[in-house]
């Protein structure tokens, strides 16, 4: 039998606990609610300055990347997540000049690209611009754009070489990771928007990328040996998983990118490239293994470094321009409102990788 002080004890123990549970929770609750406050605010404030910054012609970036295909794509990305599209929404004005122009980049071959020398090459735009359209494509539906997508989709798989995968120029030559994960992605939101892509392209530009996957778990740049990079390993990671990659590729890849998380440089080219990758990559893994967790403590740590980030016009700072770093920055906080298609949909193609 317990002794009676001791019941006594353990029942003022019980309800101490349980009342400094409820107290924790709730001020855990505030928390989070400020925190959601301060990001709606920061979110609010970057739309309004990159809507603003977008050129008369409906493109957006500026020094070496004015009139930049790839820079308009991501801004348009970051204003379609926001909920409006070239039909309706409170940006949709911005939307609809900016899905036009890209519509208009679009060359003879295929191509869309316009001022892509300070990007090495055309593809990255191509890829970019491709995902852009697609996504826009429900209200972008006229012929003119199903033209261009058709003609991009063929492009796409024209050019791509013997090993699976693309790199800077729109011929079959070599390949590496950044272009190809870009052109998986788009070659994803093409066969969603009902454009048709022959299946064993992507096949061999999931194979392509497995390949470069080293044994520490991250990936490298090109087939020859290099060191694991986080921006490319998170490209990687969203790329696979949206074609329908599982396995322990995607795991180890996971794993490693927990070892070295990305931090925000001013100077640094990649890191609002591979912070944009590693939420849409860690958000893509949220919906198919639901952990919830895991997803939450790296979204507030990434929320916060963007919150001190921000500067108080409202933009976000990028070696290339500021409507990129805005564009992307505004990328990773909406990226639970989960309103861009090729963020939530998983692929149709399921495949097994790794043993």
């Amino acid at each position: 039998m317990i002794p009676r002080f001791l019941s006594g004890l353990s029942f003022v123990m019980v309800v101490c606990g349980v009342h400094g549970l409820a107290l924790g929770q709730e001020a855990e609750d505030v928390h989070t609610i400020q925190l959601e406050k301060r990001i709606a605010k920061a979110t609010g404030k970057g739309l309004v300055w990159l809507v603003a910054s977008q050129q008369e012609d409906g493109s957006w970036g500026s020094g070496r990347f004015e009139g930049s295909v790839a820079v308009t794509a991501q801004c348009l990305l970051a204003v379609l997540g926001s909920g409006s599209t070239p039909a309706s929404g409170p940006d949709t004005v911005a939307a609809r000049r900016a899905a036009m122009w890209l519509l208009d980049q679009s060359n003879d071959n295929g191509l869309i690209a316009r001022n892509e020398a300070a990007a090495h090459g055309p593809m990255y735009g191509h890829a970019f611009a491709t995902l852009a359209l697609s996504e826009s494509f429900g209200e972008v539906s006229s012929d003119k754009a199903q033209r261009v997508l058709r003609a991009a989709a063929t492009l796409i798989q024209e050019t791509q070489n013997d090993d699976g995968g693309w790199r800077y120029k729109p011929t079959p030559g070599d390949a590496d990771l950044s272009v190809t994960s870009a052109m998986l992605i788009a070659l994803r939101s093409l066969s969603a928007a009902g454009v048709a892509v022959q299946e064993e392209v992507p096949q061999k530009a999931i194979a392509y990328i497995t390949r470069l996957q080293n044994e520490d778990g991250g990936f490298r740049y090109l087939l020859e040996a290099g060191p694991s990079g986080a921006p490319r390993t998170a490209a990687a990671l969203f790329a696979l998983q949206l074609a329908g990659a599982e396995g322990v590729v995607i795991d180890n890849g996971f794993r490693w990118l927990n070892q070295h998380p990305l931090r925000l440089n001013s100077d640094d080219g990649y890191a609002l490239y591979g912070l944009s990758y590693s939420a849409a990559a860690r958000y893509q893994r949220l919906l198919s293994t639901h952990a919830k967790n895991a997803w939450e403590k790296w979204y507030s740590r990434a929320t916060r470094m963007l919150l001190e980030a921000q500067r108080t016009d409202g933009s976000w700072s990028d070696p290339s321009c500021s409507e990129y770093g805005t564009a992307a920055a505004i990328s990773v906080l909406q990226m639970p409102n989960g309103l861009l298609p090729i963020v939530v949909e998983q692929g149709r193609m399921k495949n097994q990788v790794g043993p």
